[in-house]
């Protein structure tokens, strides 16, 4: 969901850099030992207002904008029978501008919301898995994402779990930096996932593991229980992430330019916009 280079390497007006896969093993649904595991946010979390509160916090991180043309408010965000719903309205007028880049006018209001728990893969907690189910509509100017990204200035890293922008193909995303200059753009290894239907649930589900001794992470993606993808996360551990869900609009999944004709309207749907998610979870293995 970042917006450094999304241009290039999300590949919408050019070619994407994408990283071949190497040969690994698709792993069985795997979870840690009965001793060890732990479940930091249930699937219930979506059942009332309360446990919904208790788990997750409103809007991103940051605040109300990112870097997409919609403005997050807590009235876009409803909960029934288990399902959170998260809609974007498209406005009369713009309201503002986000101050974020690209700066996208700000067409839409939607919704966002962040887990309460951080996501930190360290020795005492060496492997997480995170997963949920969504049926999202997709389209030009839709951009819904289930994701992880550092907390503060710590970005990347980040991991797009479900990230849908302005298509129907799912970027499964991996976000790095590799240290030598701060100042360069960063590197993603990116795995294209087709299959999506708008009308059906689907699961997406990312499991963590330090690699070894090392400072790095392995990230598996699976589509509907399928694995489909290794990428690294190169100095992940001792990172602490946030996992978010969010029905971003406009901007990259606009299919234009910014500053470009048509930049101003930000085209999309003229109405409402859902994005749905249901048996959102994580969890972790521990050592004590």
């Amino acid at each position: 969901m970042e917006n450094i280079s999304r241009r290039a390497a999300l590949g919408l007006f050019g070619a994407a850099a994408l990283v071949p896969i190497v040969g690994r093993p698709a792993h069985a649904q795997r979870v840690g030992s009965a001793a060890t595991w732990e479940n930091v946010i249930e699937k219930t979390s979506f059942s009332s207002r309360a446990a919904f509160e208790a788990e997750w916090n409103y809007l991103y991180p940051w605040g109300d904008t990112h870097n997409g043309a919609a403005k997050m408010a807590s009235s876009q965000i409803s909960l029934s029978g288990g399902i959170l719903t998260l809609k974007a309205t498209r406005l009369a007028a713009p309201a503002g501008t986000s101050p974020h880049e690209p700066k996208a006018p700000l067409w839409y209001r939607s919704g966002a919301v962040h887990a309460k728990e951080l996501i930190t893969v360290n020795d005492q907690f060496p492997e997480y898995s995170i997963e949920g189910e969504f049926r999202t509509q997709t389209g030009t100017g839709i951009w819904p994402a289930f994701w992880t990204t550092g907390t503060g200035d710590s970005w990347p890293p980040e991991s797009d779990i479900l990230e849908y922008v302005g298509d129907s193909v799912n970027l499964f995303n991996t976000w790095n930096r590799d240290g030598s200059d701060p100042g360069t753009d960063p590197d993603v290894e990116r795995t294209l996932i087709s299959g999506h239907n708008p009308d059906a649930w689907h699961k997406y589900r990312i499991w963590i593991e330090r690699d070894g001794a090392t400072n790095d992470v392995l990230v598996d993606y699976y589509f509907d229980d399928v694995w489909k993808a290794t990428h690294r996360g190169v100095g992940w551990v001792g990172v602490p992430q946030r996992l978010i869900i969010n029905l971003q609009m406009g901007s990259w999944a606009s299919g234009i330019e910014p500053g470009g004709p048509g930049w101003d309207q930000q085209p999309g749907p003229s109405g409402d916009t859902y994005f749905r998610a249901r048996n959102v979870w994580f969890g972790r293995t521990r050592n004590w």
